[in-house]
């Protein structure tokens, strides 16, 4: 039975225990842990003091870079696309922004913009493959399209190139009845949206790409791949194609999800050129400078993720 000898052992042995860590805390410990914490503090605070200077510095920098571009971007491009006449196709998601300004860009280059064409949401949808074919079979063979094709994307893809691009460096009028009938058609089908005044046959291409989404991530690869067919449809078709996207805002090594396909797809990006910070004055410029370097049989990737090549075209280099 335990007696009363046992509690008061128990109780000796805590209050021991206390004034002995009071002592220490007291003595002995008292100034390491001041020292330590002090110093802690103080390496927080100017850790602190540094990262604030590296994003004043970073912001500044960025600002300055816009500044010059946009002051000098005009110069650089005048001309650039002189006589050429270039379709904007518009994929589902696009910033407004990015389209107002890359439209600017060609323009300001010298160019004439052609067809404009907006892709709805059905254009890449995998369940609805079925449609994409019923709607596009009619029109092959009145724009000539390539016969053969291995899927329904590839179909719907061939008679939207054939619509909108003429093959040749300088467009043409060629089959303009015909273009129009098949991008009505398209329209109809809820495939694309294009107005009738904006079917003009083009020589090349600016393909502007959104974030992809999916209901799940076979989803959004399978919608990726239908963009890719479509890509590549169009370079066959006209005679030099860029693909611009924003830079990514939350990581900006990482190039946006239209962009990063073609660069990944080894011969897309033989032929395909991409700028992935199209939403910067530099990026603006470089989009004129990459079509330029289309045309001339160069193909480049652009921007500042890490799977670029290059910041933009090299100047130097004979057009």
């Amino acid at each position: 039975m335990i007696d009363f000898r046992y509690y008061l052992v128990s109780i000796v042995s805590i209050f021991l225990a206390l004034a002995v860590g009071i002592v220490l805390g007291a003595g002995p410990l008292k100034g390491d842990i001041g020292t330590r914490l002090t110093e802690q503090m103080t390496a927080l605070r100017a850790e602190k003091a540094q990262l604030r200077t590296d994003l004043d510095t970073a912001r500044r920098d960025a600002s300055a870079r816009d500044t010059f571009a946009t002051a000098v971007g005009p110069a650089v491009v005048r001309g650039r696309l002189a006589g050429k006449t270039i379709a904007i196709v518009v994929a589902p998601g696009v910033d407004t922004d990015l389209v107002k300004n890359a439209t600017a860009s060609v323009v300001a280059a010298g160019a004439r913009v052609g067809s404009v064409v907006t892709l709805t949401d059905s254009w890449a949808d995998p369940s609805k493959t079925t449609l994409r074919n019923t709607v596009a079979s009619p029109f092959a063979s009145l724009v000539k399209a390539p016969v053969g094709t291995s899927s329904p994307d590839q179909l719907a893809a061939a008679v939207l190139a054939r619509s909108i691009l003429a093959g040749t460096d300088q467009s043409t009028e060629r089959l303009a009845a015909s273009s129009s009938a098949a991008l009505n058609g398209l329209k109809a089908g809820d495939l694309i949206n294009v107005t009738s005044d904006q079917v003009v046959p083009s020589s090349g291409v600016l393909f502007l790409g959104g974030a992809v989404k999916g209901t799940d991530q076979k989803d959004a690869d399978a919608r990726l791949v239908a963009y890719v067919q479509l890509v590549r449809a169009l370079e066959g078709a006209g005679s030099g194609e860029v693909v611009v996207a924003k830079s990514n805002p939350v990581d900006g090594t990482r190039s946006a999800d239209m962009v990063a396909a073609v660069r990944k797809d080894s011969e897309a990006a033989k032929v395909i050129s991409t700028v992935d910070d199209g939403d910067l004055p530099m990026g603006q410029g470089t989009l004129v400078l990459a079509l330029a370097q289309e045309y001339t049989g160069g193909t480049g990737q652009y921007g500042l993720a890490t799977d670029a090549k290059a910041i933009l075209p090299d100047l130097t280099a004979k057009q």
